[in-house]
Formats: structure tokens, C-alpha cells, sequence
């Protein structure tokens, strides 16, 4: 009985722990970003980005969704992509993923940061899951580091539609947000992010409209 207790306050306590670094990263992940910044150093090759990572109820969907929206920095209406995450604990102990989503119809949820309350309607069937491109969160001292699996994660070139293996990694913290993304043909060929320093590193604004 004294063996089987202690079992169970065990697992009590990796859930709580595992919540506790859940709830961490839903506050940390949302977010107005740009990489301004890393634009004007010397010899930098990463174009100008706005990005926003909005937190919405999306109650049809899961409890823990975020929309996702990058723009031209100099100019917010040139919308580049949309996107959507949805964040939940794993079967490994604090350890959260996030799964990533397409619309099915894009113009439909334009501009969602400034219109939350319309993804309260979003249903399944609006979206469209890109596949193994799902990512794991580990905590670290600072915040959070994220990787998929290249491997299983495939999406379509923009322009020719080809099939690419796409390997994105995150780094997360109070203060900013970098993306890298490799992404190569079925040959092992490079066809993006293949620069010496191909992360994008973005520094929270503070003009989140929310």
C-alpha cells in the first residue's frame, strides 16, 4: 500500500510539473515580433518580417490555440503567411508539442489579431494539418527550445508546389523568438536555409493588440 502511495504522488507531481511548464509556455509563446534588428547588421541576408502569434478561443478546435500571421515589415497589409498552433502536454513528462495547421480558406481569417472573436466559429474542417511537422518543446534556464522531425515533416515549395522536407527549429524567451527552417528536396538537395546563420531572430514588440 505504502509503495502503491508513493506511486501515486509521484505521478501526481510530474502532472503538476508537466502543467506548470505548459501554462509557462502559453504565456511566453504569444506575441507581436520583428527581426528589424537582425536586418541591419552587417552582411545580413534575412529579409524584414512582422510576425504575430495571437492566443484565441477556439472552443471547437482545442483549448490552447494560437493564430499565426507574418507580414512584410514595411508593410503589415503584404501578408507572407497564416498559420495556426495548437499547444498540449505529450505523453512525455514536461515536455509540451505543438501541432500546425493551413486554412483551408486563408482570406477567411486575414488579419485575425485584430478580429479574435471570429475563431470562436472555427470548426475542423477549416483547417488543414501539416503532417509530422509537429514540434516538441524542452524547457531550458532562459525559456524554451522547440525541433521537429525533418524526416516526417513535408510541405509544399511556394510557386512550384514540390514536395520538401522541412526541418524548423525555435528558440523562445521573454525577450524574443528565433526561427530556423531548413527545407530540402527528396534528393537531400538545399533549397532554403541553407546560409551559415539562416535563423530568423525576432525581438518582441510591445504592441501586441491584445
Amino acid at each position: 500500500m505504502l509503495a502503491l502511495a508513493l506511486l501515486a504522488a509521484c505521478a501526481t507531481t510530474k502532472k503538476q510539473e508537466s502543467e506548470q511548464v505548459l501554462h509557462e509556455l502559453l504565456g511566453l509563446l504569444p506575441g507581436s515580433y520583428d527581426n528589424l534588428a537582425q536586418t541591419r547588421q552587417p552582411g545580413a541576408t534575412q529579409v524584414p518580417l512582422r510576425l504575430m502569434i495571437v492566443p484565441v478561443e477556439a472552443p471547437l478546435v482545442s483549448d490552447h490555440v494560437f493564430y499565426v500571421q507574418e507580414m512584410a515589415a514595411d508593410d503589415p497589409r503584404r501578408v507572407l503567411a497564416q498559420r495556426l498552433y495548437i499547444v498540449e502536454e505529450s505523453a512525455e513528462p514536461e515536455k509540451p508539442v505543438m501541432a500546425q495547421f493551413d486554412f483551408a480558406e486563408p482570406a477567411r481569417w486575414r488579419d485575425g489579431q485584430n478580429k479574435r472573436e471570429i475563431f470562436r466559429g472555427l470548426l475542423p474542417q477549416d483547417l488543414r494539418p501539416r503532417t509530422g511537422c509537429g514540434m516538441t518543446f524542452t524547457k531550458t534556464d532562459e525559456g524554451f527550445t522547440a525541433e521537429g522531425d525533418a524526416s516526417k515533416c513535408k510541405v509544399a515549395a511556394a510557386g512550384t508546389g514540390e514536395t520538401l522536407r522541412s526541418d524548423l527549429h525555435l528558440e523562445l524567451d521573454r525577450d524574443r523568438l528565433s526561427v530556423k527552417e531548413k527545407q530540402t528536396d527528396m534528393n537531400g538537395v538545399v533549397m532554403r536555409g541553407g546560409e551559415e546563420d539562416s535563423w530568423y531572430r525576432f525581438v518582441r514588440r510591445a504592441d501586441a493588440p491584445w
